[in-house]
């Protein structure tokens, strides 16, 4: 009789493990803080470097910025770009169009945004959650799932990223414009 039960709990056991590696047990934890963008929605970030930070190094010495890339939670790099030449001042608006370097736009999901200084690589978490879903068959409707934002605090003394909305794009690529005028004769 104990050998069934040995044999039941080792049934068990076993499925669990089974059970736990299929259900992406093993995947990265979501960052704790990220900012949410829409899949038609560019990013425009930049680097801020705060008057404490000046403080906290004992420098007055802006840091300069070689390029920027975009990682997958995994660490994966889906884009890079970098600067010929030499580097950029600090106050240079980046936009990231969520087009990664093969030239397809990234799917839904965590990435991070770092942008690699004189000093240090910057980074900050985003969450892109996708805006086309297919309402009614074929008929894509831009709405998206309620995503709220979490955003990260600004380090003291530290160098941080302030994220924005770019351009927003239409979800089928089509995009309608209507124009009236009016013109008035004079008498």
């Amino acid at each position: 009789m104990k050998s069934i039960g040995a044999i039941a709990l080792l049934l068990v056991v076993t499925a669990s493990l089974v059970g736990a590696a299929q259900c992406g047990c093993g995947q990265p934890e979501p960052a704790n803080c990220y900012l949410v963008f829409k899949t038609t929605e560019t990013i425009v970030f930049t680097l801020e470097a705060p008057i404490d930070y000046f403080m906290v190094h004992q420098t007055s010495t802006s840091p300069r910025i070689f390029g920027w890339r975009v990682e997958t939670s995994d660490g994966t790099v889906v884009r890079t770009v970098i600067y010929p030449g030499e580097p950029r001042g600090r106050w240079l608006a980046m936009e990231w169009d969520l087009v990664a370097d093969d030239g397809y736009i990234v799917a839904p999901g965590d990435y991070n945004i770092i942008v690699m200084t004189t000093v240090s690589d910057v980074s900050y978490p985003v969450r892109i959650v996708d805006a086309c879903r297919p309402l009614f068959g074929c008929c894509n409707v831009c709405y998206a799932p309620v995503s709220c934002d979490i955003p990260c605090c600004i380090p003291y003394g530290e160098l941080y990223l302030t994220l924005g909305v770019g351009e927003v794009r239409p979800c089928s690529g089509l995009s309608f414009s209507l124009t009236i005028t009016i013109e008035c004769s004079s008498p």
